[in-house]
């Protein structure tokens, strides 16, 4: 379902605002925040990435939910599931998220070599005080991030929390509210613009820019032509559950 009619297009200049404040968002939480949390508490990196992430997500979805008001759309579901491209998930749609998660593991896995060589990159390269399982993303069951997680049970909690608002937060605000008004400035190339933005705000692991960028402009691409913010929304949550998964088998090992 398209609302591209009534709505007013995001140009270029607002497109790189946007990026511009939530790329430096996401730096500042991780390159400046955490560490410096880390060394004047003597807490592990994950409390202070915990604490960060979760400003973050918060500040994602709360933005979307203002952005759509400010828009002058009303306080009902019908609306708000009209507005974000949330349409009934029928049996075609289901098929589709599925055929996208696939595409984005192949791409995500088959370019986890080139992390490696972004990381090499002063620009790129991770933050001296960045856990090693963080870097290279070999994780030992029990630990995350500098942290014990055994019987740890308020992580889980957290987690969860800033999980499912990282999802929603992130797809609401590129996908549901920002790809229809691109759509309006840029027409078919949106897709386009919108995966540079959202893979480039990721300043949390910048040498995985190249990993994640083919699955993020497949799955953009995805989401303009079959107009269903669901199928992103999917995607992602799949793709972000297994460190989920791996907290939860952690705290109770």
């Amino acid at each position: 379902m398209d609302s591209l009619k009534k709505l007013k297009p995001l140009s270029f200049l607002p497109s790189l605002l946007i990026y511009l404040i939530t790329a430096s968002m996401i730096y500042t939480t991780h390159y400046v925040f955490a560490p410096a949390f880390q060394e004047f508490t003597g807490e592990p990196y994950l409390v202070g990435y915990l604490i960060g992430w979760g400003f973050n997500m918060i500040v994602f979805f709360s933005a979307s939910l203002a952005a759509y008001r400010l828009e002058g759309n009303q306080w009902n579901r019908d609306a708000f599931l009209r507005r974000f491209r949330l349409d009934h998930m029928e049996k075609a749609d289901w098929l589709r998220a599925v055929m996208v998660i696939l595409v984005v593991v192949v791409f995500y896995f088959g370019l986890s070599f080139t992390s490696g060589w972004l990381a090499k990159i002063p620009i790129f390269s991770p933050h001296p005080s960045f856990p090693e399982d963080m870097v290279t993303g070999k994780l030992r069951l029990g630990y995350l991030f500098d942290m014990e997680l055994k019987r740890k049970w308020w992580v889980v909690i957290v987690y969860f929390i800033f999980w499912a608002l990282n999802i929603l937060g992130e797809e609401f605000w590129y996908r549901g509210w920002m790809l229809p008004r691109q759509e309006a400035a840029f027409g078919k190339f949106a897709w386009v613009i919108n995966s540079l933005m959202f893979t480039f705000q990721h300043w949390l692991q910048p040498w995985n820019f190249l990993v994640i960028l083919p699955g993020a402009m497949f799955a953009v691409y995805a989401v303009q032509g079959w107009k269903n913010t669901w199928i992103t929304i999917i995607q992602h949550g799949v793709m972000n559950i297994s460190l989920f998964i791996f907290v939860i088998l952690s705290v109770f090992k």
